[in-house]
């Protein structure tokens, strides 16, 4: 009974709707440019307010339990402001507003952890209306981390923006884009093209906007530093002359090494594959004792002392550096997994880039050949 009841509500209410269609409202006005503004503005004050809200309890969470909880409110929040930030985007999107919503939007709300077909219109708005706005570059920092809509926008920019300042931005966040790329390629073929694709990329920024204030420093400069510090971490380039502290606290460089095979092995104590390594490695000095090789085992571990006291217990007669909380050379080779070696020959060259472990049989061929050839020009 209680179905036909509905279905005949159901049929009613199309009837009056059908009735009532003839005789709408006509359709309200567009809000005009100020309505539009003020319409954004209180969304970002709401959005503050209550930001602000969540991190006064975030900070007085009693467990973290009650503190994830307020991470995903957090979330929800900007999930739903950047649902309102969209409509008013859509209502002029080539209006100053609604650069203006998107900028909020990218800038203040991706760091929440947004994504999805809200944030790829306001992208999308933004590559097919604004790309003639100098403060667009302040997006294509993010645009990188946006998925397929933010890798569009850098392309856009690239291939349309006239402002020199913006393409150059542009040409640099695609260069390190396609960096972040080249680390997932499927063997060192693959690296090595994407990688001088890369190389190219931050070349053309430099040179399009060298002086474009970039950060604290220029673009140029910005640009070099970075092709500088892939080259540096990439099979078939010299290593970058990184330094390490030694449990007796003394500073060593990889340039003290040259004329020796160097396996760089990044790795800490509470790694079960890194541990696994040591009988191996251990081996391996010993076999290569007098020859010229060197390796030395740089220990991301929290606390120095949880080092020393498990050299006490396992033997590792080899070089130790202490990386500990200068992540300067665990950034500069963009370390993601532990264990990552590098295998340096005499020259200081990368030839080898693991990350876990290789297996014995290869890591053996693949050191002592370059210890053969170090062997023949000494």
């Amino acid at each position: 009974m209680r179905l036909l009841c509905a279905t005949v509500l159901a049929f009613s209410a199309g009837l009056f709707t059908a009735v009532a269609d003839d005789k709408k409202d006509p359709p309200k006005d567009t809000p005009s440019p100020a309505e539009q503004a003020d319409r954004l503005k209180k969304i970002e004050k709401n959005f503050t307010e209550e930001e602000a809200a969540l991190f006064k309890r975030f900070r007085a969470a009693k467990d973290q339990a009650e503190a994830n909880g307020i991470r995903t409110e957090a979330k929800e929040l900007a999930v739903l402001t950047t649902g309102k930030v969209l409509a008013v985007a859509e209502i002029d999107p080539k209006g100053d507003t609604a650069f203006n919503a998107i900028h909020f939007a990218i800038t203040k709300l991706l760091k929440f952890g947004v994504s999805g077909p809200d944030v790829d219109k306001l992208i999308g708005i933004a590559t097919e209306h604004h790309l003639s706005n100098s403060r667009i570059k302040d997006l294509l920092g993010v645009a990188g981390k946006a998925g397929p809509a933010g890798e569009k926008l850098l392309t856009a920019a690239i291939d349309k923006a006239t402002d020199k300042g913006v393409k150059g931005t542009a040409l640099y966040h695609l260069g390190m884009l396609r960096a972040d790329q080249a680390d997932n390629a499927e063997d060192e073929k693959a690296t090595t093209a994407a990688i001088e694709k890369v190389l190219d990329l931050l070349e053309r920024a430099g040179k399009e906007a060298p002086q474009t204030p970039f950060g604290s420093e220029t673009l140029g400069k910005a640009a070099a530093n970075a092709a500088k510090a892939i080259r540096g971490r990439t099979v078939g380039f010299p290593i970058n002359d990184l330094e390490g502290t030694d449990l007796a606290g003394k500073t060593t460089k990889l340039s003290d090494y040259k004329g020796k095979v160097v396996l760089l092995d990044i790795w800490a104590t509470w790694c079960p594959p890194c541990r696994a390594m040591i009988p191996h490695e251990r081996e391996m000095v010993k076999k290569l004792d007098g020859k010229p090789f060197v390796l030395i085992s740089a220990s991301a571990d929290a606390e120095k002392d949880t080092l020393t006291k498990f050299l006490e217990k396992e033997p590792m007669p080899w070089t130790h550096w202490w990386v500990g909380s200068d992540h300067t050379l665990t950034e500069a080779l963009r370390i993601q997994a532990f264990p990552s070696l590098y295998l340096i020959d005499a020259k200081g060259v990368i030839r080898k880039k693991w990350i876990g472990s290789p297996g014995n049989d290869v890591l053996d061929k693949a050191v002592e050949e370059l210890v053969k050839e170090a062997s023949s020009k000494g």
